[in-house]
């Protein structure tokens, strides 16, 4: 496998520095300000992509710029005011696994061999014997020792950049507390929907309480979303913006497919009258429809229940003229990557999960048991500082669930050619390595 050459492009302005600075000898960077200019440039001057950042939406994993920590101690600042404290044997073990699995996850999904369309790069052996998680910050900013402003300092400063975008990355998905309470959490939100899903005595499959439900919707298939794997939920992070744990809002998911577009609206129909979903509960960004014409199909249906309240048309002829108002938009420009043939209704709900606290009745049981003295004195100690208002009975929060509908036409035409989900997930790799690796992706390929 070839390394990047002396002669490998690294655009150098998405590296600058700030201030004019010049090198001795030992590669120590060296001011060339006047002492009052560089006080007044610390003073006034702001890091603009830092900035932007903060208040102009821009995401730190999208940053080319690295960082500005000069020396250990600041890095150990850095890492501490973060939320790590290396002193700590626990967090530092912590830490030093997510460096490994960053560096396992970019060789499996950004580089050749075991990727085939990833780059043709080598990881620098400095980055794969580090000891000090504080050195890579140093390689970040370009003040590693020996390290220079040139072609190969600015290689290993942009491979430090982009372990830590995924070490930080990872770092949100282990620190999301709702991960321990997955699989009760999946349950009551899908129970809602199980309790009115069905088959008829000649087993067809339907939406509804019962089988003469003035309601019911036939489906042609119900399917809930298994648990994302770990490389997965770290492959979206990386390819979006929001680049947290909290902003994966399908980790639970339901797609309902129906015979026809209209359908695919009466399930939404029948979930909103049955308060299966509630309305005020709905992440109004995260609603998508590319399935059918809203706007037409609301003239088209106002103009048909007026025909039906003075007599002109049946049931069956509003049900037909409907039926062929539920045609598709003519465009999808709203997710860069999904097919623009991807035709379906999704949105996201979330749902309170109450979840009881193991620990609360056991507590309880432990200082009763106290009161009856049939503790040690030691035991009596501890069990007397305890106090139940911090170990609650049950725990309540807010979670999110996807909801995809479409009809079979628009389900088959999604499973295959341009719309297959391989597509889509191989856009997202691409779009991932890129954000990750930055200029490196450029130069590799040169």
């Amino acid at each position: 496998m070839s390394k990047l050459s002396l002669g490998s492009t690294v655009r150098t302005e998405e590296f600058s520095e700030g201030p004019p600075r010049h090198e001795n000898l030992r590669g120590e960077k060296l001011s060339t300000l006047r002492p009052d200019a560089e006080f007044l440039r610390r003073k006034y001057e702001f890091r603009w992509e830092v900035l932007d950042i903060i208040i102009g939406g821009k995401s730190s994993i999208d940053s080319n710029q690295g960082f500005q920590i000069s020396s250990l101690d600041e890095a150990d600042r850095f890492i501490r005011s973060y939320g790590y404290d290396l002193e700590n044997p626990i967090e530092k073990a912590e830490a030093f696994g997510n460096y490994q699995e960053s560096i396992n996850f970019i060789r499996r999904y950004f580089l050749q061999p075991e990727n085939p369309e990833g780059l043709r790069i080598d990881i620098p052996r400095r980055i794969l014997e580090l000891t000090d998680l504080r050195e890579l910050f140093l390689m970040a900013s370009l003040h590693a020792p020996g390290q220079m402003h040139d072609t190969p300092g600015l290689i290993l400063r942009t491979w430090a950049c982009s372990i830590l975008k995924v070490m930080h990355t990872i770092a949100h998905i282990d620190q999301d507390l709702r991960t321990t309470y997955f699989g009760d959490i999946q349950k009551q939100i899908l129970d809602r929907f199980y309790r009115v899903i069905h088959r008829d005595a000649e087993g067809r499959l339907y939406l509804g309480e019962k089988p003469d439900d003035a309601l019911r919707v036939d489906l042609v298939a119900f399917e809930s979303k298994p648990k994302k794997s770990r490389d997965s939920t770290l492959l979206k992070l990386l390819h979006k913006p929001e680049n947290v744990a909290e902003d994966i809002f399908d980790r639970v998911g339901l797609r309902f497919v129906t015979h026809t577009r209209l359908g695919a609206l009466q399930v939404v129909k029948f979930l909103k009258d049955r308060m299966i979903v509630m309305p005020p509960n709905i992440k109004p960004s995260r609603s998508r429809n590319t399935m059918i014409d809203i706007d037409d199909f609301r003239n088209q249906m106002t103009d048909c229940l007026a025909q039906v309240e003075r007599g002109e048309m049946t049931e069956e002829g509003l049900k037909r003229e409907l039926e062929m108002a539920a045609h598709s938009p003519a465009t999808n420009p709203l997710n860069p990557h999904s097919s623009e043939f991807y035709r379906a209704i999704q949105f996201t709900c979330r749902q309170l999960v109450k979840l009881v606290n193991p620990l609360h009745q056991d507590l309880r049981e432990l200082k009763q048991l106290s009161r009856s003295g049939g503790l040690s004195e030691s035991a009596q100690r501890i069990v007397d500082r305890l106090d139940l208002k911090y170990a609650q009975k049950e725990i309540h929060f807010f979670y999110p669930y996807e909801v995809q509908v479409m009809d079979q036409f628009s389900f088959e035409e999604n499973e295959k050619g341009r719309s297959a989900h391989s597509e889509y997930k191989k856009a997202q790799l691409q779009a991932a390595l890129r954000r990750v690796m930055g200029s490196l992706v450029d130069a590799a390929r040169q």
